[in-house]
């Protein structure tokens, strides 16, 4: 697959390239049934409190920083 054809199937703008035509919806779904299940591969993704705690400060002052 050429680097724009993936780009026609990248789920981040997939639906933007169906409205304008560039790609069926028929032809992505079944694209993405034709993907390899990679479940298995995956890792729990585990998110400390203080981390997220952390982050909702620093967001937060960055905020007050840009009014």
């Amino acid at each position: 697959m050429s680097k724009k054809e993936e780009f026609l199937y990248d789920v981040r703008i997939a639906e933007r390239n169906i409205k304008e035509g560039e790609l069926s919806k028929k032809d992505f779904d079944k694209y993405l049934k034709s993907l390899p299940d990679v479940e298995e591969k995956g890792e729990p993704l585990i998110i400390e409190e203080d981390e997220v705690s952390a982050e909702i400060e620093a967001d937060q002052i960055e905020e007050g920083e840009s009014e």
